[in-house]
Order: structure tokens, then sequence, then C-alpha cells
């Protein structure tokens, strides 16, 4: 779906009505529905912090050699290596309330 600049849509993260803006970023959600820009920026900090505690977990597993080489990767690696070990069930998510 294209998203417009001045489109109207319901923030599927906080229910608001917002209109779009210049460079919105489409999200999958249905028809009518997006993030809004506070909701985005919260997302984002969340999804950091949550592959800052993954980037934790396997490291405090991994002996001294491997941690060496774990702190010299750039975030981007350290994101798609949670998330590898998150898709092969090596880590584990775990929802719970804040």
């Amino acid at each position: 779906m294209e998203i417009k600049v001045g489109a109207w849509l319901d923030c599927g993260c906080c229910g608001l009505y917002f209109k779009t803006w210049e460079g919105y970023e489409d999200q999958d959600q249905d028809h009518g529905y997006g993030i809004c820009h506070d909701c985005q920026g919260d997302l984002e900090v969340r999804n950091r912090e949550e592959i800052d505690k993954g980037v934790e977990a396997l490291r405090s597993s991994l002996n001294d050699e491997n941690k060496t080489r774990l702190d010299a990767m750039d975030y981007d690696m350290k994101s798609a290596i949670v998330l590898k070990a998150l898709d092969e069930g090596v880590l584990q998510y775990k929802i719970s309330r804040r």
C-alpha cells in the first residue's frame, strides 16, 4: 500500500488518529492503520533495548576470546546475531509487564 503525504491513519500502537508526513514509511499494517511519529520513536528505542538485552545474554555465555570478538562487532552485526539466535531457539524472548 502506498501512503501519500497528508493521509489520515489510525495508529496501530496507541490508537490515535494521525496525518502522515513527508518521508513517512509505511508499516506492515491493515488498511487505514500505521504507526504515528511518537510511537515510531518509542518502538525504535524499545527495539534497541531488547537487542541490547539479547547481546548481553549471548555475551554472558561466551568465553573471553569470543566476548572480545562480539564486542568488536558493529551494532548491525550484533543485532543480526541476536535475531538469528532467536530464530534458531538459542535465545527465547519473554514478554512481561513493565
